[in-house]
């Protein structure tokens, strides 16, 4: 049987409405859908709302309602406006339908009767805001920095201890599970570190769904939420449908949830005799105009605020644009409006005006025939070529952003192209009228080829450039791995000239950017916030979210062109941590294998020279020179410090 090319976004927990977070996301999963279908696969493109938890339940009881009515505006309001963005689904899947209760219920039954369920007790601390376990003893959640309750209940366990060696031999097999590969990596460590058993069910709320013959038992959200991903095409209720698609080719999500995808979910499909997905792709997180999003700090954005104030294709481009897949993103409004201003207004805006007003001009608004190529035709020929051959093998590594540089490379090429042959100076010789033909035939078959290149991401623009060249059908009906030079027909009439990309007014942008705004006391909140306050001074709870644990240095060697850099590889007790540090001229790399260290655990990943660290070696400074904190008596690697 062939199958789908599935692609699947996570099911977003619908506590509040959608954010540039899962906008990122969405985009990102549509564009690739949106690929794949150019180069003639079919595709199934899925996503869908994680309804029950705790969380849920308690949200909805603060709001005098009930969770089902909470859950049904929320989904509505992820549901309207991926609408609004023009977003193209296959499935969309709610873990409250129906369907997918009888999925879960039989995913469960399955991995019952193969002996990987059991009955005991979870005591232990939980975080009801990422409705995630934590280790004992920890009061402030890693992820979120909120804090965790202790929570003591009957539980059925999943015997995840069983799967280490399987899931080990199966990282090895697929080395490509998980992208990027420092992701993959990071849950190779946690796997080979030893995994104990997780609990799967509740019994001290009731917003889920039941255990089958004891409902005194709800599933863990997250049990439920990932067999979502089943019961979305089928499972349980269209078996045709669910062969088709199962396993899926890729799945996204944040680096916050890839412990769950990338060791818990491919150990329930194993225990359930079903196949794990092909793939995990995983994105970093964006910040907003350098700081974490947070309500409290009024810097939330939201999907419906992107999609009231700016064109869709000026989202979506930046989105895809700004960082390559797997690194973290800065959102700022002012670096949005300068890369759509010199992007898509100056580069392929004015190329398409200024090709077709040519063409308008000088050959009475028809295709020109072309005429026998010199030698800068047949590099812009070759050139073209090479482009969409480039294109293909980044889009086909998930790197989009290189694509689109492959293009803007293709478009640079083609502006300098024009420039050189000046058809203006043609057009007033008469017996340059072949010549001119061919110029403006070979500028117009570029942005053709430029244009479908640019349509899974550009989706308005490239329609709107293939009405102005006189085709017919859409950009996105053409075959990116059939497409060639010359596809264009000379005497083609164009069709209505108008401008496909206007610069963004700065002011006007950022004045309705703010008036969309889901909170306007931002300015308000921080004064009262920050008045009197010594700025030297933190609160108890904003120490308690720094993680310092112990690690031993496990390797260290010098980062390429830096005398100052040190790239060390530490266990910090759970995994091995790359780490980057500013002592390299006071250590020798040679001095540190085995050395204890304190390191920061729960800061953002950075790059540094190129160089990705997870997380900050603590070391003193003594004059000016950095001495490694360090401990008089015995200390476990991967205790923390407090």
């Amino acid at each position: 049987m062939t199958r789908n090319y599935y692609l699947t976004t996570p099911l977003y927990y619908v506590n509040d409405v959608p954010h540039v977070g899962h906008t990122y996301t969405t985009i990102i999963g549509d564009i690739l859908s949106r690929y794949q279908r150019m180069l003639g696969q079919k595709v199934c493109f899925l996503t869908g709302t994680d309804e029950h938890g705790l969380k849920i339940e308690r949200a909805a009881r603060e709001r005098g309602i009930d969770p089902q009515q909470l859950t049904d505006r929320n989904a509505d309001a992820f549901q309207m406006v991926w609408e609004k963005m023009k977003l193209q689904f296959d499935a969309v899947i709610r873990t409250t339908d129906p369907g997918h209760e009888k999925a879960v219920q039989t995913v469960f039954n399955r991995i019952n009767d193969n002996g990987y369920i059991y009955l005991g007790e979870y005591s232990g601390q939980y975080c009801v805001r990422d409705e995630a376990y934590v280790a004992d003893n920890v009061k402030i959640c890693p992820t979120c920095g909120g804090k965790t309750e202790l929570i003591r209940e009957e539980s059925y366990f999943f015997k995840l201890s069983a799967f280490q060696d399987r899931l080990t031999a199966f990282y090895r097999d697929n080395p490509d599970f998980v992208i990027p590969k420092t992701r993959m990596n990071e849950i190779v460590s946690f796997v080979v570190s030893g995994l104990n058993d997780i609990s799967i069910s509740r019994t001290s709320f009731s917003w889920g769904i039941p255990v089958p013959e004891n409902d005194r038992h709800i599933f863990y959200v997250w049990f439920d939420a990932l067999v979502g991903y089943l019961s979305g095409i089928g499972f349980g209720t269209d078996q045709g449908r669910f062969e088709k698609n199962w396993p899926a080719a890729v799945q996204l999500m944040g680096k916050d949830i890839l412990r769950f995808h990338g060791v818990y979910w491919p150990a329930f499909l194993m225990a359930a005799d079903l196949e794990p997905p092909r793939r995990l792709l995983v994105h970093g997180w964006w910040t907003i105009d350098g700081q974490k999003m947070s309500k409290s700090l009024g810097n939330f954005i939201t999907a419906e605020q992107l999609v009231k104030t700016l064109p869709l294709d000026a989202i979506r481009y930046f989105l895809a644009r700004e960082i390559s897949l797997g690194s973290d993103g800065n959102f700022s409004l002012d670096a949005l409006i300068t890369r759509i201003n010199s992007d898509l207004a100056n580069d392929l805006g004015n190329l398409a005006s200024r090709v077709l007003k040519m063409i308008n001009s000088y050959c009475d608004g028809a295709i020109p025939e072309g005429a026998d190529l010199e030698t800068r035709d047949e590099q812009l020929v070759r050139f073209s070529k090479e482009t969409i051959g480039l294109y293909t093998k980044n889009l086909d590594q998930f790197q989009i952003n290189r694509a689109l540089e492959n293009v803007w490379e293709l478009i640079s090429v083609v502006n300098k192209y024009i420039v050189a042959h000046e058809p203006w100076v043609l057009a007033k010789d008469s017996s340059k009228r072949e010549r001119l033909g061919t110029v403006l035939y070979n500028s117009a078959e570029a942005l053709r080829i430029i244009s479908v290149l640019l349509a899974p991401v550009l989706v308005d623009g490239t329609r709107a450039i293939f009405s102005q060249l006189g085709l017919d059908e859409p950009p996105e009906r053409l075959r990116i791995d059939k497409l060639n030079w010359g596809g264009l027909r000379p005497g083609t009439s164009l069709g209505k000239r108008e401008a496909v990309y206007p610069r963004l007014d700065r002011s006007t942008v950022q004045a309705e950017f703010e008036q969309q705004a889901p909170d306007k006391r931002n300015d308000e909140i921080r004064a009262t916030a920050t008045a009197g306050a010594d700025p030297h001074r933190i609160g108890i709870d904003d120490f308690a979210r720094v993680e310092m644990r112990v690690g031993r240095v496990v390797d260290a060697e010098r980062v390429k062109k830096s005398d100052k850099l040190l790239k060390l590889v530490v266990d910090i007790g759970s995994e091995q941590r790359q780490v980057v540090a500013g002592i390299g001229k006071e250590y020798e790399p040679s001095q540190l294998p085995g050395r204890l260290v304190i390191v920061v655990t729960n800061l953002e990943p950075a790059r540094l020279m190129g160089v990705e660290s997870n997380g900050m070696i603590v070391a003193a400074d003594v004059k000016g020179c950095p001495v490694l904190a360090t401990f008089t008596e015995p200390v476990e690697v991967g205790t923390r410090l407090r």
